[in-house]
């Protein structure tokens, strides 16, 4: 497998982590046990500030050059590509909301809990697709000069929790993860 698409791996594990322990606050929250609305938080902006911005960028590029390069695939690199958005929007929606909640606004526990599980069944469902079909295909059509180019070309993909841990932006969750 090219290093690009293991690290891109690697990104899915962590992001199956992160997935993990928002389940299980949502788990606590909706069955009336102790929540931490801080760690939620902090797990959308970690989905916000990495997944939206460094791993589904660097992935929208490989994409695009495969959906040149790979013949008979085209509504599949679409479907990814609306999916990133779309993502992107939930990922939004669902760190407001939460916020909101923390802010005193009034929001129905089923309406908070729909979103939250919504999104973590969309964003599971989204890497399956990306590991089980994406992935493979990519590894055996793209040439060594196909990664050469998006080598040249891909966005900054730094993660600060996994790799360079920001303990300040992210305390909570960090602080989590190294208490796990």
């Amino acid at each position: 497998m090219h290093r690009l698409l293991e690290r891109l791996s690697r990104d899915h594990r962590n992001l199956e982590k992160i997935l993990a322990i928002l389940t299980t606050q949502l788990d606590h929250f909706f069955a009336g046990r102790e929540s931490d609305f801080d760690l939620k938080i902090e797990l959308m902006e970690y989905l916000e500030a990495f997944a939206d911005t460094g791993h589904h960028p660097l992935e929208n590029l490989i994409y695009g050059l495969a959906q040149r390069r790979i013949k008979g695939h085209d509504e599949l690199f679409e479907r990814l590509a609306k999916q990133h958005h779309d993502l992107a929007r939930l990922t939004r929606t669902f760190r407001h909301s939460l916020e909101g909640i923390v802010h005193e606004a009034v929001m129905s526990r089923a309406e908070l809990e729909t979103q939250g599980r919504e999104y973590v069944a969309l964003q599971q469902l989204h890497l399956a697709l990306e590991d089980r079909e994406v992935f493979p295909l990519l590894d055996r059509e793209l040439t060594e000069d196909d990664w050469n180019m998006i080598s040249a070309n891909m966005p900054r993909h730094d993660d600060p929790v996994f790799e360079a841990p920001d303990q300040v932006r992210f305390y909570n969750l960090v602080t989590y993860l190294r208490n796990e």
